[in-house]
């Protein structure tokens, strides 16, 4: 019954999450769908802009992938990968606290949740984290299992570092939009490869 339960919030996020992201693309909102206009001049609001559209990406559909291309060219590698790790995270903790308060949700004074998280849960955080959708839903999920908030953010800032690095490098270099497809499908690949090697180490 506790796994049932897991698996029906999963898929309650999931169908929130794409009904909030089909009404913000049809309202078509120039910030969400192509925030570079606003990226690119080095100044406060232009960082906080960018930061907060990653936070923001936890509810909204807002192109990632994209805003961290922008942060690495208007603001260098260094600072663009920075700037892109610490809206991850932001986004990652508004899915974390939103789940945690929807905890109750879940069957409790089960091991099976437990147990599934104590053998997938921080490898999950970490490759789930550079793909769409399924980043928030693990986020959301991990706060509702109750994983511990330390050892949850740390998975959370490893699998958020390689695509900020990657995303920023493309963007410091003068990326096309077509180049920013090729850097996330070599960022999936390389999270898919993480996976393998996570589970083969793991069993």
């Amino acid at each position: 019954m506790g796994r049932l339960r897991i698996w029906m919030l999963v898929a309650v996020v999931v169908a929130m999450l794409l009904m909030v992201f089909l009404i913000v693309d049809l309202a078509g909102v120039p910030l969400v769908t192509d925030p570079r206009p606003v990226l690119g001049t080095v100044s406060v609001a232009a960082a906080a802009i960018g930061v907060g559209l990653l936070v923001a990406d936890a509810v909204l559909p807002v192109p990632s992938s994209v805003v961290m291309v922008a942060l690495g060219a208007t603001f260098g590698l260094a600072a663009g990968a920075a700037l892109a790790l610490l809206g991850g995270l932001g986004g990652f903790a508004v899915g974390y606290v939103l789940g945690w308060r929807s905890r109750k949700l879940l069957v409790t004074g089960t091991t099976r949740p437990a147990g599934l998280v104590r053998r997938w849960g921080l490898l999950a955080v970490v490759v789930s984290r550079p793909l769409p959708l399924v980043a928030e839903t693990v986020a959301y999920t991990a706060g509702a299992l109750g994983m511990r908030p330390v050892a949850t953010f740390a998975a959370a800032a490893a699998g958020t570092a390689g695509p900020a690095v990657a995303f920023s490098y493309a963007g410091w270099r003068g990326a096309t939009a077509g180049d920013g497809f090729v850097v996330f499908g070599a960022v999936a690949v390389a999270t898919l490869l993480c996976w393998v090697l996570g589970r083969s180490l793991m069993d």
